[in-house]
């Protein structure tokens, strides 16, 4: 991963006032300090009070100097505009916090609220042709208005600060006929920051995996087969499995890589009679987002996922849509991880090819799971990071039938927050030409995606309900 977030903490002043809030302001500098610790990002207090045009040209040269990502600026009473409009020139994105008067009647103490009023309006009029975006924040640190949305704000721009600079590895080439995942790196980076790395192929990482130090495969696939069952899939390519897992994960550490988008086939099949599920799921494990088909786009939108969260993250398909319940089918291949199974839990298992093609009848392992009742959200970058969706819902009914690999069946499903009917949503995807491949991670992320596409200027496909006919 990257650099930290790095939060400025800023606050002015105009005589006349009550100084009743600069002593909140100094109070709330050592509390942001310990969220900062918790939350894990860097607080920066900038001590000088704002009271004068040279002090706020002094305060954003140090917001730029230190590299602020976010300004959290404070009104601890009325600050005269011309100064805000000159610390907002920084290229930090801005918080404007007020707080409560400190009387109910007689003369205004602070104007906290009516200050903030009039610089969000310098943020959106003195910045013409590119207004600046701000997000405002209201009472004391415990309050309804500002913690619950303070920290929302840091997890998204824990997001953003997180592909700035990342580096994703395309291990392999993309998938046989998955010509909708193609990208192209220059503009990923134009719109996320992220780096695309082609360094390594399919055979670097089956040479490098005869390399691994025999006791350290031996202690891995111990550590693997006291947590899973192994089902038809033969030890070898379980065995196999490991080593290359350990491969990817030395050059990951060597190479500075925050995930992997690692082409499972069409090599692995013809030179090793296996895929890449297992693999990837054990990245997933160590919190490495590991993407299915060299699907470089899908792999970012599991990195953001995983670093909402902290949690394991997975990429699905779509196979089957259910009117009678309203539910979707999440499935893939059997590249979950772990983390994810029901009491059931996991199973080493042959992948479905080998049912159908004699010439890889003992193509395997796939982890084959049942996704435990939660909470999931899918969320997935396209149009070369530029746009996005998201969907929601519960994963239910552990016993209805479903294909062999990991997967679940979701209902309760809402589209940007918005209920929605399967069909619904079947018809946005499709009719939208939404690639497919639909990262997840088992928590509703809703309010920090929304955020952070917020801050990115991304932009969210259209809702495109269910009809007999085609529609303009």
């Amino acid at each position: 991963m990257g650099a930290k977030l790095k939060i400025g903490f800023v606050a002015g002043f105009m005589a006349g006032f009550s100084t009743e809030g600069l002593k909140k302001f100094e109070d709330y500098q050592v509390e942001l300090s310990k969220i900062a610790s918790g939350m894990d990002f860097e607080l920066v207090n900038i001590k000088t009070i704002i009271t004068s045009m040279p002090q706020a040209e002094a305060v954003r040269k140090e917001l730029d100097d230190k590299n602020i990502d976010f300004c959290l600026l404070f009104h601890p009473s009325y600050i005269i505009g011309d100064f805000i409009f000159e610390i907002m020139k920084a290229r930090a994105h801005f918080g404007l916090w007020a707080i409560e008067e400190l009387r109910e009647e007689g003369p205004m103490p602070l104007a906290s609220l009516v200050n903030l009023s009039q610089n969000a309006g310098i943020a959106k009029n003195n910045f013409r042709g590119s207004p600046k975006k701000i997000k405002w924040f209201f009472g004391d640190m415990n309050s309804k208005y500002f913690k619950p949305r303070f920290e929302i704000t840091v997890k998204a721009l824990k997001a953003i600060k997180a592909l700035e600079n990342a580096r994703v590895a395309q291990i392999g080439k993309l998938a046989d006929g998955h010509i909708n995942h193609m990208v192209d790196p220059r503009d990923i980076y134009e719109n996320l920051k992220v780096n695309v790395s082609r360094d390594y192929e399919i055979e670097d990482i089956m040479e490098m995996s005869e390399k691994i130090p025999v006791s350290e495969v031996e202690a891995e696939l111990k550590k693997l087969t006291d947590r899973v069952t192994i089902g038809k899939a033969s030890p070898d390519k379980i065995k196999s499995s490991v080593k290359m897992f350990l491969a990817i994960k030395k050059i990951a550490q060597e190479n500075n890589y925050s995930a992997i988008a690692f082409s499972c086939w069409p090599k692995l099949m013809p030179k090793k009679e296996m895929v890449g599920c297992l693999i990837n799921s054990m990245l997933n494990s160590i919190g490495l987002p590991g993407g299915c088909e060299a699907d470089v786009l899908s792999t970012i939108s599991m990195l953001v996922l995983h670093v909402i969260t902290e949690s394991p993250v997975a990429v699905m398909d779509l196979p089957k849509f259910d009117e009678k319940d309203e539910s979707l089918l999440l499935w893939h291949c059997g590249s979950a991880p772990i983390e994810m199974a029901n009491p059931r839990g996991c199973i080493c298992d042959k992948h479905y090819f080998a049912e159908y093609e004699e010439s890889v009848k003992n193509c395997a392992p796939i982890t084959d799971i049942i996704f435990r009742k939660s909470d999931v959200t899918v969320f997935r970058l396209f149009d070369e990071g530029k746009k996005f969706y998201y969907f929601t819902g519960n994963f239910f009914n552990e016993g209805k039938k479903a294909f062999n690999g990991s997967r679940g069946w979701v209902n309760n499903l809402k589209l940007y927050n918005e209920p929605v009917k399967v069909m619904d949503l079947a018809n946005t995807m499709i009719i939208n030409g939404l690639p497919h491949h639909y990262p997840m991670v088992m928590e509703n992320v809703s309010a920090y995606l929304e955020e952070m596409a917020y801050w990115l200027g991304l932009k969210k496909t259209v809702r495109l309900p269910y009809a007999d006919y085609l529609y303009v």
